[in-house]
């Protein structure tokens, strides 16, 4: 039993790393450390904000930073056109489309013969005794 969940944890964790690879998630990666080790590096020698400000502005990429956007450039022109225009939403709104289900009614129709709940009962009264034919 303990073999079974390792070995499902890891498949499971080898998918989700696969599926990541393949939507380009590892350059996404890559940034944030870029970030993180730029963010470090500078704010050893300035206050925090200048830190923050400087890492994040653009202005001095580091080769981390430059490595991660020329990969993502570079996958979204293997991209077809269509694709990386964002294009292909189409498919995504036809999945999530959803029209609501019709509100069924009971038609209101009298049964034949019948005017009103009132015909149900005797208007006449019967003729006592009974006619003899």
């Amino acid at each position: 039993m303990h073999m079974e969940r390792v070995r499902r944890t890891l498949s499971t964790t080898c998918l989700l790393l696969a599926w990541l690879c393949a939507n380009g998630a590892v350059w996404n990666v890559v940034q944030v450390v870029a970030w993180a080790k730029m963010f470090k590096e500078y704010s050893q020698v300035m206050p925090v904000a200048d830190a923050l400000e400087l890492t994040f502005d653009g202005s001095a990429p580091c080769e981390m930073c430059t490595l991660a956007q020329s990969n993502q450039d570079a996958a979204r022109r293997q991209l077809p056109t269509e694709a990386a225009l964002g294009g292909g939403t189409e498919k995504i709104l036809l999945i999530a489309d959803w029209t609501p289900a019709p509100v069924l009614i009971a038609p209101e129709i009298a049964w034949p013969g019948l005017v009103n709940e009132a015909g149900l009962t005797r208007t006449v009264s019967v003729p006592v005794p009974p006619p003899r034919a």
